[in-house]
């Protein structure tokens, strides 16, 4: 029996809350809708369930999600997070309120929920749950810009290589728009479909549960695909999400939580004046030469240590800045 079968049978024994009828309506639009790429998706949402890998993310969320680690990062660590200070300069803050007088497809809370997936796929991949050197790697491996710009190729590209975050990017992202009814009913129905997937991976546990942790996921996963989608339309110079955006946002969901996140380290010159940090140190600055008056500027990993004297002979001398 498919998985699919599987889906139907447990719905109907355990009476599903979308109701038989509404769940047979739901499976008839995705099997029917012509986009690209969405059979994909409904594909890899199967392959998922049936390798057990989706069922070990969620029980990952309840376990982490709720954890607290023995400090926080403050107001002025976070500044070094570029897409996180730019998202509160220029966005949206998000919220109710906001949705409802403001309404965005992109906020500045959605953002955090890139840390978010990126932490649940860490811990599953670690096999521990997470210290604070492991919230290093999480939040200053710039891994967050890597998936904004390039999304599901965000493995597959160089820091060098992406675009510098602008607050012109930001704003482009707050005035976003879903481009038809037709796109927005799409991102619904396959909201809808991996809602009860989550529930019938779950054996379609108590009410409260569902309205609990599970509810609590189900929101986590829905902004952060969705802050993909608007990141796809604004990566294309796009106003308007389409139905490729939505596609793309879930195929780069899929590749993220299969993905070993654990080789993206921390940045030393992000965190190397962060509490509790305790990985190489960058130098920065310049070295000077007390003869000739030259002077080289310190590369990412170099050190004044690695150098003995100037080309001229004179002695090299550093300052913190030149």
């Amino acid at each position: 029996m498919g998985i699919l079968e599987k889906l139907d049978k447990r719905a109907y024994e355990k009476d599903s809350q979308m109701g038989r009828e509404d769940m047979d309506k739901l499976l008839t639009f995705l099997k029917n809708c012509e986009v690209e790429g969405l059979q994909g998706v409904i594909s890899e949402i199967y392959s998922l369930v049936g390798s057990g890998f989706y069922e070990k993310f969620l029980r990952t969320f309840r376990e982490e999600a709720y954890a607290k680690l023995d400090r926080v990062f403050t107001l002025e660590e976070l500044d070094g997070l570029r897409v996180l200070k730019l998202a509160r300069a220029n966005l949206h803050f998000g919220g109710i309120f906001n949705t409802i007088f403001t309404p965005s497809l992109v906020t500045a809370k959605q953002m955090v929920t890139i840390f978010m997936m990126i932490q649940y796929t860490y811990v599953i991949f670690s096999g521990r749950t997470m210290d604070w050197n492991d919230a290093l790697n999480i939040y200053f491996s710039r891994l967050d810009e890597r998936i904004i710009f390039a999304l599901d190729l965000f493995d597959e590209v160089e820091l060098e290589e992406l675009p510098e975050p602008t607050a012109e990017y930001f704003k482009a992202l707050k005035k976003l728009k879903w481009s038809n009814k037709n796109t927005k009913n799409l991102y619904n129905k396959l909201n809808d479909f991996t809602f009860e997937i989550k529930r019938f991976v779950m054996d379609y546990p108590p009410l409260e549960e569902q309205v609990g942790w599970i509810t609590d996921y189900r929101v986590a996963e829905d902004l952060f695909i969705q802050t993909l989608a608007g990141c796809s339309a604004a990566n294309d110079n796009r106003l308007e999400v389409e139905p490729e955006d939505v596609i793309k946002a879930y195929n780069t969901f899929f590749k993220l939580i299969k993905t070993d996140v654990t080789k993206y380290k921390a940045i030393p010159e992000l965190v190397q004046d962060i509490e509790g940090y305790n990985g190489p140190v960058v130098e920065t600055g310049y070295l000077v030469c007390k003869n000739c008056g030259g002077y080289y500027k310190l590369q990412p990993g170099e050190s004044p240590d690695d150098f003995d004297r100037c080309q001229c002979g004179g002695e090299l001398e550093y300052k913190n800045n030149f």
